[in-house]
């Protein structure tokens, strides 16, 4: 029987987290970039090898947005994790701090101290590197202890990577499984509990006045509605890119029409009251962030929809 077992891939935007998982599940690259929106969830079966027996493992890989700053959808992704790849570009020295300032810090915030595994990707890019492997090594002996001594000899907590050309990448994500299987514990719904209510109190402190904060409050909000994650950002995806939102640097006007178009996908799978309530609460929200044409707008978002419903 598979043991199942969620992961994060965490990091800054363009670091290559997506196309790392897509080089792990699907052997396959893709040389361009589009940003990603919400989390993305891909599934991965894989034999780790351990002393007496072979673990038949299934990683749940959750793809986190890279920009910095959606507290809320970060701190609720972390939910539940057990462990996670970090991400940097060799390319980029901000990239490698970020781990440290933002990212490392807002998964421990959230979880306690579950097994990470480095990667400085980019490795096919010769002679634009900024920083070293012993760099990205330093940062990994700081976060994982002594976790290295339960992995096989070959196996490493911190890798250079291409998921251009695959260097690497399958090693990256057998050593944390190894790692997940070697700090696995019984299930422990008291310890979700906790991490899920320590994530909502994230969401609720941030401030929701900017347009950046509004947004990540919404996103939430929306996937609360939803048992099944990937419906919600499913949903969630296909509605920003209608409005026409730029996620590292949305807009009061796109906003608004993110708010309008959540309320017409919400139609489809709730009461009428819900969907007028859940409107009024993100109007709310947004109003704060708004201009002179929120009272003509929450005058008439309703009404708009009352036909569909």
């Amino acid at each position: 029987m598979a043991i199942k077992k969620k992961i994060v891939m965490i990091g800054d935007s363009c670091v290559g987290k997506t196309s790392m998982i897509r080089r792990f599940v699907f052997n396959h690259f893709k040389d361009s970039y589009r940003t990603t929106i919400g989390s993305k969830i891909m599934r991965k079966e894989l034999n780790v090898h351990r002393p007496n027996r072979t673990e038949n493992l299934t990683f749940v890989i959750w793809d986190l947005i890279g920009r910095k700053g959606y507290h809320a959808l970060h701190a609720r992704t972390f939910v539940g994790v057990h462990g996670a790849i970090c991400v940097s570009d060799q390319t980029k020295m901000e990239t490698l701090v970020s781990l440290e300032d933002y990212w490392v810090p807002s998964l421990f915030n959230v979880v306690e101290h579950v097994p990470l595994v480095f990667v400085c990707n980019k490795s096919d890019l010769k002679g634009e590197v900024e920083f070293e492997y012993e760099d990205l090594v330093n940062v990994a002996r700081e976060y994982n202890g002594n976790f290295d001594e339960f992995l096989p000899t070959g196996l490493k907590s911190s890798y250079t990577t291409s998921a251009k050309d695959g260097s690497n990448v399958e090693r990256a994500f057998e050593s944390l499984g190894h790692l997940v299987l070697s700090s696995e514990e019984l299930h422990n719904p008291v310890k979700e509990l906790y991490e899920s209510l320590v994530a909502i109190g994230i969401s609720r402190s941030k401030e929701k006045t900017t347009p950046l904060g509004a947004l990540d409050a919404l996103i939430v909000d929306f996937c609360e509605e939803f048992e099944d994650s990937r419906l919600a950002m499913l949903i969630l995806r296909q509605e920003i890119e209608r409005a026409e939102i730029n996620i590292n640097n949305p807009t009061k006007a796109r906003i608004l029409k993110f708010v309008e178009y959540l309320a017409e996908a919400e139609i489809e799978f709730l009461d009428e009251k819900t969907v007028h309530s859940n409107l009024e609460k993100r109007l709310s929200w947004a109003k704060r962030i708004v201009d002179r044409g929120y009272l003509y707008y929450t005058e008439n978002a309703f009404e708009t929809l009352r036909p569909s419903i």
